[in-house]
């Protein structure tokens, strides 16, 4: 069967310290394997590993759920057993790249489903101290959340729909409510009715089916203009590009 991978980048340390280089990654059957960049600003060099962790949301999406490490771990064990990445461990040198590898492990029998972990990016500075000898430096964690998907990408549904509409002057409010057995990633966008792109509400937002629903608020541009529309426009790739519309009402 098909899986799918998605790798996103929760946040990445820019000064001095070790970047990623793209913040979402696809693997299917078609493109089984797929590179991304950890870069060295720093002076020093960089010792990293790669761990796995979990988070799970409350409704809404605002709050983590607390998890126990047995909890973490065994919900991250889906994921993780359908996955292979190298290295493992590296070294980055000053001012250089290291590219990780990620990809997927077939599974016997796989039904179709969607499977979350996080990978944790752990890099230590590592330098030399004339009087203390080799030191190292507080760790540098980039946490990247990291989907698979097994089955055809038409096995699994998801769908978005506009609710508690609030639009005052220049100002909107609404939910946004999730169903389905997928997880959406995507951007809003203030869109006039050529199609042309306004304003970029919100980039990079994430509903995980667990969160059911996600809340928003925006400021509306000085425009006289009629018939806008807020979009959702999905950013999943070539098979999970949905846009999901909002009309606004009379003149903003």
């Amino acid at each position: 069967m098909k899986k799918w991978l998605l790798l996103s980048c929760l946040f990445s340390i820019q000064s001095y310290a070790g970047s990623i280089s793209t913040y979402r990654i696809y693997l299917d059957s078609e493109h089984r394997q797929q590179k991304f960049m950890v870069k060295n600003s720093n002076p020093y060099s960089e010792r990293c590993e790669i761990s796995f962790d979990y988070m799970s949301y409350v409704e809404g999406g605002g709050e983590v759920k607390p998890l126990s490490n047995e909890q973490k771990i065994a919900l991250s064990a889906p994921a993780q057993k359908r996955l292979r990445y190298s290295p493992r461990q590296f070294t980055i040198k000053p001012k250089t790249t290291q590219y990780v590898a990620f990809s997927y492990q077939r599974q016997i029998n796989d039904r179709p489903a969607e499977y979350r972990t996080y990978a944790n990016i752990k890099c230590l500075e590592i330098y030399k101290n004339e009087n203390e000898g080799i030191n190292f430096s507080p760790i540098i964690v980039h946490s990247v959340p990291l989907v698979i998907r097994t089955g055809k990408p038409s096995d699994l549904q998801a769908s978005l729909t506009f609710s508690q509409v609030k639009q005052q002057a220049k100002k909107i409010s609404f939910r946004i409510q999730h169903q389905g057995t997928r997880s959406v990633y995507g951007d809003l966008n203030l869109v006039n009715t050529q199609g042309e792109k306004i304003k970029l509400l919100q980039k990079n937002v994430v509903i995980y089916p667990e969160m059911k629903f996600k809340d928003f608020s925006f400021n509306l541009p000085e425009s006289t203009k009629t018939n806008m529309k807020i979009v959702f426009q999905e950013t999943g790739g070539e098979n999970f590009n949905q846009e999901f519309i909002l009309p606004l009402e009379g003149e903003l």
